[in-house]
């Protein structure tokens, strides 16, 4: 008796599970309808009476799970465009900046040029004062020189004071000539880091429009695949 219940209760839950399996069937093996208007929208429904009478004769039936990976595949390219679309607007704005970049090293290079020759004119100037400064200092020793053999105190102490002061003079002048040297050192290597900066900058400005560049072909090809997936080969339009 026992067995005989049990039987029929596998019986029971044999027949439900057979039910729910036919009725899955039933569901996934439901059609879906697509058309597309004038404008070239994509429609799809699952009820064919819901189509409007003058597109009923460019209907496209088939099965849901292929419909909802179509619409999935558009829904992906649909987003690989927008993104395509935001990567080349960067790319435009990294091109921009990098042209204000290199036109910017050009004016610092210009700069550096400038202060270049200032430092050479510099240089030149206080190697021409110290030459200056030591033909005044031999007069003065000459000076110097005569008046101790005069023995004129006075002369003797013109002519010392006329030295020092010449000496401090050219000390001056060597100063200055060994920090227009540095200077000059200084605005070279600002030379150097600007041009290498600009060489820098025109790599990136040429990988920035290789960039773009991509970026519009992988707009072009992801606009092919939702062409594609919009019009399969299996229900074209």
């Amino acid at each position: 008796m026992r067995r005989s219940k049990l039987m029929v209760g596998f019986g029971v839950i044999l027949i439900t599970v057979v039910c729910l399996l036919l009725g899955s069937q039933k569901i996934y093996a439901q059609e879906t309808y697509k058309w597309v208007d004038e404008k070239g929208t994509v429609h799809f429904t699952q009820d064919s009476g819901t189509i409007p009478e003058g597109y009923k004769g460019k209907v496209e039936a088939q099965n849901t799970g292929s419909a909802r990976q179509d619409r999935k595949d558009i829904a992906q390219d649909t987003q690989d465009i927008r993104q395509d679309r935001r990567d080349i607007r960067q790319d435009t704005k990294d091109i921009r900046e990098d042209r204000r970049d290199i036109q910017r090293d050009n004016q610092n290079i210009r700069e550096d040029r400038k202060d270049i020759r200032q430092d050479t004119r510099d240089i030149r100037e206080d190697r021409k004062n110290i030459q200056s400064d030591n033909e005044k200092i031999q007069g003065d020793r000459k000076a110097l020189a005569d008046a101790v053999k005069s023995g004129d105190q006075g002369k003797i102490e013109a002519a010392r004071q006329n030295l020092r002061s010449d000496a401090r003079d050219r000390n001056k002048e060597a100063n200055e000539l060994r920090k227009d040297q540095a200077q000059r050192r200084q605005d070279e290597r600002n030379l150097r880091h600007d041009e290498a900066d600009r060489r820098h900058d025109v790599k990136d400005l040429k990988q920035d429009k290789a960039d773009r560049r991509q970026d519009v072909k992988d707009l072009k090809h992801d606009k092919a695949d939702r062409r594609h997936h919009v019009r399969t080969p299996d229900n074209p339009k």
